[in-house]
């Protein structure tokens, strides 16, 4: 007896009544010609029917597909049928397949296993070709564990299998191999949740071999996330020799300190030292030893026996040395093992140094140094300046290090070159310019760094110098054509520009001046529309940008090759006295003063060539003009 439910609104908003499940539904009630319990249900029902709906769940098991035509939808239906074509396997009712493994015979039938199997589906296919007497087929399998076809074959009966790490990865290789495609699907799954630091190497190159993709990156993933953790595993040690290599090498390696990926190579390396240490420096190469603490180096590194061995290794050892020992030469030693790791906490950052504040009419020096890093959007302070009440100096970067040249202090030009050792988070004086000067410009250009003009002891400068930081000596080189202070000037496409800036008479010079090392010449155009002083400029794709200055929001690009000049998009602020870098393709303007009255901007704005626009960023530390602005490779410490 099934109860009639009170009628309630459902689906379209048909009144709802039940209906009888097929096996509800006694076989006598049916009539001798009936062809099945669908057809008979559905011709007793009217042209408008209600919405029907199961008792059990609530699955609508009839829905209108046109006037008058109703599909009748049993959800039971491939479960039912799955059912009992599993008891017939069990019973050998039907089958027409028989497969042999490692001794064991399953009787299946071929349509069931094929249609889950590409790979029985084309061994069926071929087999039946040869099958001329209409004999049941055969197969013998040998490349299978006999009770995991037997899993396999449950799943393909029932559609549910129980799944535990103990079998996953064994299920997996086969489901893999034989192409179940619906079970891999599920075997990754499972994997995806089970993965930790003892198998995930493993899961891995399993992953690899098997062409899995997604559990293949999820398990790169995991490891390159987790390596202190997988480092301490004996599975790493069991590991191929390419795969160690390619994990090793991974920018996204998570290891906050390199002395841990130099220690797993020599450990694996020590777990077979007679198949291994043949690769020994293969593997060491892609140890970023530059990036391992001096001390570690000399006591540890140094004294291992294996890297004392070959010649390859200590060469590898004296180039991570020799890093240490020359850090103004770091320029000049960029390879594969000089690049941080993205996870080591070293970032490429933009370096604010000293400059003015003003609040309100009053002025004050700053000797703050701050750095912004993009990634994270955060500040963070570095060491102050080492002096008071310094202006007008021109500031730097070369290799990881900052350079300070020049500028006045209580009224006196200065010749004092200091250097910030980024490693060290400390500023000292390593050298004096031959000629003191404050205004000018400065530029690294073949890896020395170039001081333009200025004002001196006695007025405007045409003096030109470079700086070798490795020798520590100046050299002079020809002369600016024409005197001037505080132009723009920078490094494109092999020369060195300098644009406009103030003369001897105190105006806008309107000249722009150019260097060729090959020659060790100056040649230079007067024009006035090269009218630009207190604006810097940098170089991005080839063009030359010129920012600001005269108090404007100007933004002004000269083409070399076209040798052209053309305005570009205007910043959102007018900024006189603002430094600007290039950090990622995108140029950085940052500070600056909008008029001689004020106020000084606390604020940075980027321009992207992409979308030719420039976009306000967040605040500085502080409003700030005439200050310094670099970009370094900088370690900065998380929190």
């Amino acid at each position: 007896q099934v109860t009639q439910p009170a009628p309630s609104t459902v689906g379209n908003g048909h009144m709802s009544c039940p209906i009888l499940h097929p096996s509800a539904v006694p076989s006598a009630a049916l009539p001798s010609n009936a062809q099945g319990v669908n057809e008979q249900v559905v011709s007793h029902l009217p042209l408008n029917p209600p919405q029907i709906e199961d008792n059990r769940n609530g699955l609508q098991m009839l829905r209108t597909v046109g006037m008058g035509k109703y599909e009748f939808m049993d959800p039971w239906h491939p479960k039912e049928m799955l059912k009992e074509l599993n008891q017939q396997r069990r019973a050998k009712e039907f089958t027409d397949l028989k497969i042999t493994v490692e001794g064991k015979e399953f009787e299946v039938h071929q349509n069931v296993l094929a249609s889950c199997s590409l790979y029985f589906k084309e061994l069926i296919k071929r087999a039946s070709k040869d099958n001329k007497n209409g004999e049941k087929l055969e197969l013998t399998i040998s490349n299978i564990n006999a009770d995991v076809l037997e899993m396999l074959l449950e799943f393909v009966y029932t559609g549910s299998l129980i799944i535990n790490s103990g079998n996953a990865k064994t299920l997996l290789e086969a489901a893999s191999k034989f192409q179940f495609r619906t079970f891999c699907k599920v075997c990754v799954s499972f994997l995806e949740k089970q993965l930790t630091a003892t198998n995930c190497l493993g899961i891995l190159a399993m992953a690899e071999a098997m062409q899995c993709n997604e559990l293949h990156n999820m398990a790169k993933a995991y490891a390159l996330q987790n390596f202190p953790e997988v480092t301490t595993q004996d599975e790493v040690l069991n590991v191929s020799k390419d795969d160690l290599i390619a994990f090793l090498s991974n920018d996204n390696l998570n290891t906050k300190a390199e002395e841990l990926v130099y220690e797993a190579v020599i450990k694996w390396i020590k777990k077979d030292p007679a198949n291994r240490t043949q690769h020994v420096s293969e593997l060491l190469a892609v140890v970023r030893l530059p990036f391992i603490h001096p001390s570690y180096l000399l006591n540890v590194v140094d004294n291992e026996e294996l890297i004392k061995s070959s010649e390859a290794c200590r060469d590898l050892v004296n180039e991570a040395k020799r890093y240490h020992m020359l850090p103004h030469a770091r320029q000049e030693m960029q390879t594969p093992r000089t690049r941080p790791r993205l996870s080591a906490g070293v970032a490429e950052v933009i370096v604010l140094v000293g400059g003015r504040q003003m609040i309100g009419m009053s002025q004050r020096d700053l000797t703050a140094v701050s750095c912004f890093n993009p990634q994270n959007n955060k500040w963070y302070p570095l060491a102050s300046l080492p002096f008071y009440d310094r202006e007008f100096f021109s500031v730097v970067s070369a290799g990881d290090n900052i350079y300070l040249s020049g500028g006045m202090e209580s009224g006196v030009t200065l010749a004092d070159v200091w250097c910030y050792m980024s490693l060290l988070d400390n500023w000292n004086l390593v050298s004096r310019m031959t000629v003191p000067r404050c205004r000018h410009n400065s530029l690294v250009y073949d890896g020395k760094i170039y001081t333009l003009g200025g004002i001196g002891v006695s007025g405007n400068l045409n003096h030109v110098e470079r700086y070798d930081t490795i020798t520590n000596q100046w050299e002079t080189v020809a002369p600016l054509p024409k005197a001037v202070h505080s132009a723009a000037a920078t490094v494109c496409g092999g020369k060195i520009y300098v644009f406009g800036g103030v003369n001897e008479a105190g105006r806008a010079a309107g000249v722009l001046q150019s260097y060729v090392l090959q020659t060790n010449t100056w040649t230079f155009i007067e024009s006035p529309m090269i009218d630009n002083k207190y604006a810097p400029a940098v170089t991005v794709n080839g063009f030359v940008f010129i920012l600001g200055g005269a108090y404007a929001r100007a933004t002004t690009i000269y083409d070399p090759d076209k040798g052209n000049i053309k305005a570009g998009p205007n910043m959102n602020h007018s900024r006189q006295f603002c430094s600007a870098v290039v950090l990622d393709g995108k140029i950085y303007a940052t500070g600056g003063i909008v008029s001689s009255e004020g106020p000084a901007l606390g604020n940075m704005e980027t321009y992207d060539p992409h979308t030719n626009n420039w976009t306000l960023l967040q605040n500085m530390p502080c409003p700030m003009f005439r200050h310094g602005c670099v970009v370094i490779k900088k370690y900065i410490q998380s929190g």
